[in-house]
């Protein structure tokens, strides 16, 4: 992943000779002043002198930060924002993506499972809470688990926009409102058959301009597949791995993908290999095949310490956070700004500790594992405890 280029936009009109400070400026002022010699009194105990300076330098100063904040800025592709970034984009005949709801579906399970039961549309299935957020599901159609059925898979979608709603399998589990008949209700492997996403931010953008730059012809190239599979809401252009193994054959490829948030399904994965193979928009002779990024995973034991005693619900509440936090770290929400796995990288428990530290102000994390190296493949967690030691 490429980091952003920081341009010193300020320090180029400097270094090119404009002033481009308060008192650069009326330095530079002083001197065209004293050559044309129509102003003798430059005093700075002259009203007249300092209405004159004045009237010079500030509209100079509102021009100089506008040339800089919005005629530099946004000539470059690299620091380019808001709607001057969308005219790169229509350059290049792409646009930014608009903001989607998750969808997919939760498996209720029934107390009976001979008698038929009805899952209302509107029924709300909803996430614990995660750093003071609860994320809910809701039943799209009325659906009837028929008699002899003991769980179905019904169709949900988010109540909102937003990757916040691609949890991790397990998290959704929760019916605010009681269902008669049915005894609980779970997100389960594979459960999320669209990822939720807000509108495409310009960090994500960028990149995607940037990559179509590189379509030197229609197809066989990296770039036009990487550009066509993060077209699709959810996918970020550079969460996309290629392998170039012929693992089929000559003009074969793998595709590896990656959600910010969540875990990608095989639905979702089926419906972009549709996408690129079944509906033609493959080149030539290519045999191209999208997958869910491989996957390690890990056991995880976290001990806290603290200097002072906690009562059993404060103690629960820091247990749980701390659990969501180091889940947010492994992809599973996004409700932190921590750093995150990440496929070909290591993974540095050191970080996370010290993540640990400015949330929740504890004295001491220790893990039972140490740092995580991956290749092509991304950390997951297989079981996570916290606990609080004191002392």
């Amino acid at each position: 992943m490429k980091k952003n280029i920081d341009v010193n936009y300020e320090k180029i009109l400097m270094d090119s000779g404009m002033p481009t400070t308060d008192q650069a400026v009326r330095a530079q002022f002083e001197i065209l002043v004293k050559q044309e010699g129509l102003i003798t009194n430059t005093s700075r105990m002259s009203p007249f002198w300092r209405l004159i300076t004045a009237i010079v330098t500030t509209p100079f100063l509102w021009l100089k930060d506008a040339l800089i904040n919005t005629v530099l800025k946004n000539s470059f592709l690299a620091t380019a924002t808001g709607p001057f970034l969308d005219l790169f984009a229509w350059a290049v005949n792409i646009e930014r993506k608009a903001a989607l709801a998750a969808s997919g579906v939760i498996h209720f399970y029934k107390t009976d499972d001979k008698q038929p039961i009805t899952i209302k549309a509107g029924t709300i299935v909803q996430s614990e809470r995660i750093d003071g957020v609860i994320y809910q599901l809701r039943v799209t159609n009325d659906i009837i688990i028929p008699a002899g059925v003991s769980a179905l898979a019904v169709p949900v979608e988010a109540v909102s926009s937003g990757a916040g709603y691609n949890l991790a399998p397990g998290y959704y589990r929760i019916l605010p409102q009681s269902v008669p008949g049915i005894s609980y209700c779970a997100n389960e492997e594979n459960w999320l058959t669209q990822p939720g996403a807000e509108q495409e931010s310009d960090g994500d953008l960028r990149p995607r301009i940037r990559n179509q730059y590189n379509l030197v012809s229609n197809y066989h190239t990296d770039a036009v597949y990487r550009g066509m599979i993060s077209s699709i809401v959810g996918l970020n252009s550079e969460r996309v791995y290629f392998v170039h193994d012929a693992p089929r054959g000559p003009g074969t490829a793998d595709v590896y993908l990656l959600l910010d948030t969540g875990v990608i399904s095989q639905p979702f994965v089926d419906a972009i290999n549709d996408y690129v193979m079944a509906q033609g928009h493959h080149g030539h002779g290519d045999d191209l095949r999208c997958f869910a990024l491989p996957e390690t995973h890990h056991d995880l034991s976290v001990s806290l310490y603290l200097d002072h005693e906690l009562e059993g619900e404060e103690q629960a509440r820091l247990i749980d956070n701390v659990a969501h936090l180091i889940r947010c770290a492994f992809r599973e929400n996004n409700q932190f700004n921590v750093v995150k796995v990440w496929p070909y990288s290591r993974y540095s428990f050191s970080q996370l500790g010290r993540e640990i530290h400015r949330h929740f102000g504890v004295d001491s994390v220790v893990f039972s594992i140490g740092d995580i190296t991956s290749g092509l493949a991304i950390p997951r967690l297989n079981n996570l405890t916290v606990s609080v030691d004191h002392g």
